[in-house]
């Protein structure tokens, strides 16, 4: 899934040749927007969507600013009937669609998830002043655990990332993971959960790699 400023929503087709590496991170740490934890919740999802709203939002005013990962939580929830911390990606975008986006300043991240959080009126209308100004929504392929990317899906992650545009993905992830000189090691089907949400901001070619790259 793709989120991107409206002045930048495009993602081009024209050329067949792709760039054999892209790394988008640099923005981030540029406008400020750099990667937070989410501690032992249970919320990447909402931070895979809330680090892709937070650079769309740059993209279009030039500077960063770190948005609410616990307003967009109770937005989805409050927009879908969800009771359990977290969501999926298609809830949280109804729920940014529904009560717009405030700032982590405006409602900052808790340790533990709040069932009975009520955001304020003040913190409501701030996060209205930026409901669906500042990003619109691509699908790149919606979720599903029982069929992974096709050459052309995967083709089109790469070109939306060569685009200037980070994806959400959601992934079946390592139960034990493993990490080889900073890539995740992969794992056969027996030993993977469903599973865990990141935001992707880059991709190499290398033939050295399982697969042909990384991203």
């Amino acid at each position: 899934m793709t989120i991107a400023s409206p002045t930048s929503a495009g993602v081009s087709k024209a050329g067949r040749t792709l760039a054999a590496a892209v790394d988008l991170s640099a923005n981030f740490d540029s406008w400020g927007i750099s990667t937070r934890a989410q501690g032992g919740r249970g919320t990447c999802s909402v931070f895979a969507v809330v680090g892709a709203l937070e650079y769309a939002l740059a993209t279009h005013q030039g500077h960063g600013v770190h948005l609410s990962v616990e307003f967009l939580n109770w937005a989805g929830h409050r927009a879908t009937g969800r009771t359990v911390d977290g969501g999926f990606f298609w809830e949280l975008w109804d729920g940014y669609e529904q009560f717009g986006m405030c700032s982590e300043e405006d409602l900052p991240y808790a340790s533990a998830f709040d069932a009975d959080l009520e955001p304020s009126a003040a913190v409501l209308n701030a996060a209205l002043e930026r409901r669906g100004a500042v990003a619109l929504l691509r699908w790149v392929k919606e979720w599903d655990p029982e069929t992974g990317l096709t050459d052309a899906t995967f083709v089109e992650v790469k070109r939306t990332l060569a685009a200037g545009h980070p994806v959400c993905g959601g992934f079946r992830w390592p139960r034990k993971p493993q990490w080889v000189d900073g890539v995740l090691a992969m794992e056969p089907a027996s030993d993977v959960f469903d599973g865990h949400s990141v935001l992707l901001c880059g991709y190499a070619d290398d033939a050295a790699e399982p697969g042909g790259g990384s991203f």
